[in-house]
């Protein structure tokens, strides 16, 4: 008779890309769930995120943009997740600009991370309202706290 042994856990080879495009998003997804999120909600959040993105990420790769619908899908995931979202669904990318701006991203950054042209991310600062959200949502957030909600 032999003991039982455990089998082996087996191991997770992600691809290169994906490895590579979690190494480079991760940080500036981490900002902007933040900025609306409690610090544990947003690692929540962002974990949730990638592992969508890597359950489906042939079919990403394979998009017209992959960078574009990774952001969509996480500023998407972010706003459900947000008691009291300021912004309607057509404004998202407009406000997503403000906010990243806030957090002190160039533009030419921010079409990196959102998968947009830098032309129109420049344009959208510049419409932008001078002041970011940011400190209105923190509010919220601890308003909504003191409530109760």
């Amino acid at each position: 008779m032999t003991p039982y042994t455990s089998p082996a856990t087996p191991t997770l080879a992600l691809p290169p890309a994906f490895e590579a495009f979690y190494a480079l998003h991760y940080p500036s997804y981490f900002d902007y769930a933040r900025v609306h999120l409690t610090p544990a909600e947003a690692t929540t959040c962002i974990n949730t995120v990638f592992g969508t993105l890597i359950s489906r990420w042939d079919t990403l790769v394979g998009s017209l943009n992959p960078t574009a619908e990774a952001w969509d899908h996480l500023s998407c995931q972010v706003r459900e997740r947000t008691p009291y979202s300021p912004i309607s669904r057509d404004r998202t990318l407009h406000y997503d600009v403000r906010i990243l701006t806030g957090l002190g991203y160039a533009a030419t950054v921010i079409a990196a991370i959102t998968g947009r042209d830098a032309s129109k991310i420049r344009y959208l600062s510049r419409t932008s309202a001078t002041s970011p959200p940011s400190t209105r949502l923190q509010w919220s957030r601890t308003t909504a706290a003191a409530r109760g909600q």
